[in-house]
């Protein structure tokens, strides 16, 4: 995955919503000096480190918030892999900084060591020293609601970043070449989904005379951003985001796995699988395995998949021509006309917090801080670095995804940085809202070299209109003893439901004999009560200020 689209999934899947916050000249390369000559404040900061950043101490951004701001980082930092252990270890000793800069805070972690004072409420904080803040507030109403506690207090504030094509991060990409080379069109539904399986199976559409196309294949291994199959082709029957598999309507949650048309979309599957369209290694194989088929040296073999993007699975470096054969198959309609897409937009975890351990002035330093971070400026250079080396301003012809004039524009040389020290790599609190992302240039041809991200777009339009019209928060406030009791049995009921999916699917279990006992082995995980936490926690956020 490239740097370019990394800041886009980054976080993705977390992070990502809507503001227009901008402050300041974007021009990183020129110091901001203090003019009243007063002594920086120091900030005890803890933070994790991005294996491209080579010195936080040295950095050129962290250099020029320092002097912007008039604040000395002493930083505590530790690599990326190590960061929630670090972050517990010292919550838990009490010998915690006076700033947590990129925290990784849940829901339950703010609101625990909110409720213990180890986190300071920034209400006030917000309301006195943080405009772009508060205009986010006001700009995006469900924004403020996100990260108010239910005890009315804000202990965190998160990275934002909309990012449009992982909205809609659940997709299947299908070979165009081989429809056109068989006469078929795109597909649109489940049963035209299946006939193009079996043409693909049985017509030899990669004309090498043998037997060697695989239909549909996916990665079953978690860290693959949206590799799974069920994902796309669950939702023509019934929502399924893969994560808590909830459902949402007039405000109640409910549960997908346990209903008749979850049961219809393994019936599906099953089909699938029984006449060989569903490649088997689609339950177990991780990412690499898919590329493995996704370039397949001496011919394509992949008739379909599913990934986040294209690009996780066929290569799209300058020179290769095999990834402008795919392109993104709509959401499918079912034989009950249900037609769903993957929506993931949200709040997602904090990562800036003040301490008990800061003194007025240094918390009222570091609330200044998380406000700066929600500036367009911030944005620019903390991602991309000093104006002029990685990114400048457009020029009038350049366009951007949306066909207007581009304001910013990207070398080509960012997305091949190994290392650097000029940006914080996507570290902290930022606001990039989707008005931003989308007014940097890109080609106009999106299968070109640099369209990558305005073929993303053009793909994400075929998804848009997709989405349920009510869903559960991707995160959410709860008691921190709920918080505990739902996140063991989120574990046991995804793990079991995960395995029972892919039993069926494959005919281990037989949806006519097994169906019932798998109903009620959800039961017996206390499937009832896990449903009455989350229903607590969302009338306690949702309900009281609505």
């Amino acid at each position: 995955m490239n740097k370019t689209i990394m800041a886009g999934c980054a976080w993705a899947l977390s992070l990502i919503l809507l503001v227009t916050a901008c402050s300041g000249n974007p021009e990183g390369d020129k110091e901001a000096v203090p003019k009243d000559g007063n002594a920086p404040i120091t900030l005890s900061v803890f933070s994790g480190q991005r294996a491209d950043v080579e010195n936080l101490e040295t950095n050129t951004f962290s250099k020029y918030v320092e002097n912007k701001l008039n604040i000395k980082f002493k930083w505590e930092v530790v690599p990326n892999a190590g960061l929630n252990d670090k972050k517990q270890l010292l919550l838990a000793s009490g010998d915690y900084p006076e700033l947590f800069l990129d925290g990784n805070l849940t829901q339950a972690e703010q609101l625990k060591y909110g409720q213990q004072g180890v986190f300071i409420p920034l209400n006030d904080l917000i309301d006195q020293y943080a405009p772009n803040v508060k205009k986010a507030f006001k700009d995006i109403p469900y924004l403020q609601k996100g990260i108010t506690a239910p005890d009315g207090k804000i202990y965190s504030i998160p990275q934002i970043n909309e990012c449009y094509h992982c909205w809609y991060a659940q997709k299947m990409w299908i070979n165009t070449k081989w429809l056109e080379k068989l006469g078929l069109s795109m597909p649109t539904t489940t049963e035209e989904y299946y006939q193009v399986l079996k043409a693909f199976k049985e017509k030899d559409p990669n004309g090498n005379g043998k037997a060697d196309e695989i239909p549909l294949s996916g990665a079953g291994d978690p860290a693959t951003w949206h590799g799974n199959i069920d994902g796309f082709l669950m939702s023509a029957f019934i929502y399924n985001n893969s994560a808590d598999y909830f459902t949402m309507k007039d405000g109640k949650v409910d549960f997908a796995p346990n209903k008749p048309e979850w049961k219809k979309g393994l019936e599906y599957m099953n089909r699938l699988y029984k006449e060989g369209l569903i490649d088997q290694a689609s339950f177990t194989q991780n990412q690499d395995g898919l590329k493995q088929l996704g370039n397949n040296p001496d011919t394509a073999i992949l008739g379909s998949f599913t990934a986040g993007h294209i690009g996780m699975v066929v290569d799209t470096a300058p020179g290769k021509t095999r990834h402008k054969d795919y392109d993104a198959v709509p959401p499918l309609k079912g034989p009950d006309g249900v037609q769903l897409s993957g929506y993931f937009a949200g709040v997602g975890n904090g990562t800036f917090a003040i301490t008990n351990k800061a003194s007025k002035e240094k918390a009222i330093a570091a609330m200044k801080l998380a406000d700066y971070m929600y500036t367009e400026e911030a944005a620019l250079l903390s991602i991309f670095g000093p104006e002029g080396k990685w990114w400048s301003k457009a020029k009038p012809e350049e366009k951007d995804v949306r066909g207007r004039p581009a304001k910013y524009i990207t070398a080509p040389e960012f997305d091949s940085i190994q290392q650097q020290n000029e940006h914080w790599s996507q570290m902290g609190s930022s606001l990039r809202t989707r008005d931003y992302r989308e007014s940097f240039a890109v080609p106009q041809d999106p299968l070109g070299n640099g369209g990558y991200e305005y073929r993303l777009y053009l793909a994400t339009q075929k998804y848009e209109k997709y989405q349920p019209k009510e869903m559960y928060p991707i995160s959410i406030f709860m008691d921190p003893q709920d918080a505990d009791a739902a996140n063991q049995l989120r574990t046991t009921i995804n793990a079991y439901v995960k395995t029972s999916m892919v039993e069926f699917i494959i005919g281990r279990k037989n949806l006519n004999n097994d169906w019932d006992a798998y109903v009620k082995g959800l039961d017996g995980l206390n499937l009832p009560q896990y449903m009455k936490i989350y229903q607590k926690a969302y009338d306690s956020v949702y309900k009281k200020s609505s």
